[in-house]
């Protein structure tokens, strides 16, 4: 083999390294939150977020994002209250976890500022259970650095994770009719390198 060819093997083995080392991957900020609509007796839908959302995307594109269970928000205290004793039981179980890899392209657009909508697989951890859900998600660049957010609702439902007796007890303390048993949930992740 020629010098030329080492030489060549040898400044793209640096150049890998020089932009590894240079871009680690991305960290999700505190303003970041993941929203979920629940309806009550069939025909009043109300928006609820959790407020504290922590991850990170890692260079190659693999996303670990953990939501605190205590942080639901539906603008009731008592709801609030009750969801975190009586559906999500957070004594238990204080957190979900979202795990998924994104595409090439989704990780070429978080690189270079551009932006992708793509479908990938993510997979629920709540209540002690997994779900794999095809999430619908657009990445690209914000004001602030980086943004996931998802283009289409996850639908998910209470039997995923076990927790339709949790429901029951959330419609008979309410004095409610019924509560849908499907939920629709939201992304939006504000990143900036790490």
């Amino acid at each position: 083999m020629s010098r030329s060819f080492f030489v060549q093997a040898a400044t793209l083995l640096i150049t890998l390294v020089m932009t590894g080392s240079a871009h680690a991957g991305w960290d999700v900020t505190a303003s970041s939150r993941v929203g979920f609509v629940s309806i009550k007796n069939n025909s009043i839908g109300e928006n609820n977020v959790f407020e504290h959302v922590t991850g990170s995307i890692s260079d190659a594109g693999h996303v670990a994002v953990s939501i605190d269970l205590t942080s639901v928000e539906t603008g009731v205290g008592i709801r609030n209250e009750r969801l975190q004793r009586m559906l999500f039981e957070v004594a238990k179980f204080p957190t979900a976890t979202v795990q998924a890899t994104l595409s090439a392209s989704q990780v070429d657009a978080l690189k270079t500022g551009g932006s992708v909508s793509e479908t990938v697989k993510v997979t629920v951890s709540l209540h002690g259970m997994s779900v794999d859900k095809l999430a619908a998600l657009s990445v690209g660049a914000s004001e602030d650095g980086l943004r996931v957010t998802s283009t289409q609702p996850i639908v998910v439902t209470a039997q995923d994770f076990g927790l339709e007796s949790g429901v029951a007890a959330l419609q008979a303390i309410a004095g409610l009719n019924a509560i849908s048993r499907s939920i629709p949930i939201t992304v939006d992740l504000s990143l900036r390198t790490n």
